[in-house]
């Protein structure tokens, strides 16, 4: 054998597969699970060394950071008797997009391999396997917290934990594969770019009414933001009676932030007709707002003054139809111009169905319960809520496929 053949052979990325690398990758899942882990476990380390005359031990305060973290990823917690099951969606979301930006990383090199290797034609082999040791080591580290949970914190309830330990790293994994695709798309192959058991109607939905329950989402999150904004100086009054120190005060504010988007959503339930409940006796609807003891979270300071409303408040239904327009219009758009009214009804049908169960889904994994008693039932109703969306979207939806049925009579 020749130098330049052993230099060939050494140099060789035919996609076989590397134990040191997999070995690699797995340590990079659990790195990335344990510096997301950190952003509730460092918090709680902190605020129990600025408590000076805490009685607990910093285990304690370790294991409640562990328990936090897990509910951040859609766990549900058990303070004895009392479930605590709201999920703050915006640190959700945050743990699978820094997921999927470390898994992008993780496996950058067999993603660059010059010979791709399809396995049963659907992902090229190295990089699928790369991709599950990712997922297994990011697995592996949440199950370790979640020992650290169950051994010094509030307990998680173990069914929930496949949200945290198994969703999502591998709706982390997909978003990072989904972008080496776009890179380089004979990564995949056709069981993957376009699966046999997935109608074709289906996959021409799918974009149309994600982006559609994102933008009922988004709409919902600028109206509350906007009532923050108004009521200012309410919130910071209340933060100031709490009167939680410079390091209660900032992990106070961040805990606000990070269940902006469940305001949202108790936003879009409002504007959908279903409303809200803050706690029990305190809930919006269209007609007026009734006001109770409310818990002192300050954000809450920005709900509506306890009263009736004036009746062109109804008028706010006009945004689950305006998305729905748009789902109606990014529908027409995945079809062909001149397909027939079947298909484009079915094409937006779907799609509309699809943004309105993504928002009850999302309301769903958001939680309802703070407690026990009154806090045992808070937020947005997701079946009424879902229902109410599936009319409001398909009446605005419809309005654009008589329109485009008008234009192309003309």
């Amino acid at each position: 054998m020749t130098v330049m053949e052993l230099l060939r052979k050494g140099t060789s990325t035919t996609g076989g597969p590397d134990p040191r690398g997999h070995h690699r990758t797995f340590l990079a899942g659990a790195g990335a699970a344990s510096a997301s882990a950190l952003a509730f476990v460092l918090p709680a380390l902190l605020v129990w060394v600025a408590a000076s005359q805490s009685t607990v031990e910093w285990t304690t305060a370790l294991g409640v950071g562990a328990s936090l973290w897990l509910l951040g990823g859609g766990a549900h917690l058990a303070l004895g008797d009392t479930p605590v099951t709201v999920v703050p969606l915006l640190f959700l979301a945050l743990a699978v997009a820094g997921g999927a930006w470390a898994a992008r990383r993780a496996v950058r090199e067999p993603a660059e391999d010059r010979t791709v290797t399809l396995a049963a034609d659907v992902v090229h082999r190295p990089l699928g396997l790369a991709l599950a040791a990712w997922i297994a080591g990011y697995a592996a580290a949440a199950a370790l917290w979640s020992v650290v949970a169950y051994a010094a914190g509030p307990e998680p309830v173990l069914w929930t934990l496949i949200l945290p330990v198994v969703v999502v790293p591998v709706a982390a994994a997909a978003i990072a594969l989904g972008r080496c695709v776009r890179a380089r798309p004979e990564l995949v192959g056709p069981g993957l770019r376009r699966p046999g058991w997935l109608p074709e109607v289906v996959r021409r939905a799918l974009r149309p009414g994600v982006e559609g329950a994102v933008g009922l989402l988004g709409a919902g999150i600028v109206a509350c933001s906007v009532l923050v904004v108004l009521h200012w100086g309410r919130i910071a009054h209340l933060q100031g009676e709490l009167a939680p120190g410079v390091v209660g005060g900032v992990v106070l504010s961040l805990a606000q932030l990070l269940v902006l988007p469940n305001l949202g959503l108790w936003a879009v339930s409002f504007m959908a007709g279903t409303g809200f409940s803050a706690v029990e006796g305190a809930s919006a609807t269209w007609t007026g707002s009734r006001t109770s003891l409310l818990p002192m979270v300050p954000v809450l300071g920005a709900l509506p003054e306890p009263g009736a409303f004036p009746g062109i408040v109804p008028l706010v239904v006009l945004v689950p139809v305006a998305v729905g327009a748009f789902v109606g219009w990014r529908s027409l758009r995945s079809v062909a111009r001149l397909s027939r009214t079947r298909t484009k009804l079915t094409v937006t049908g779907v799609s509309v169905t699809v943004a309105a169960a993504l928002v009850g889904l999302v309301d769903v994994v958001a939680g309802s319960s703070l407690g026990s008693a009154r806090l045992s039932s808070i937020g947005a109703p997701a079946g009424a809520m879902t229902l109410a969306l599936l009319v409001e979207l398909a009446i605005g939806a419809a309005l654009v496929l008589l329109w485009d049925r008008w234009k192309l009579r003309r």
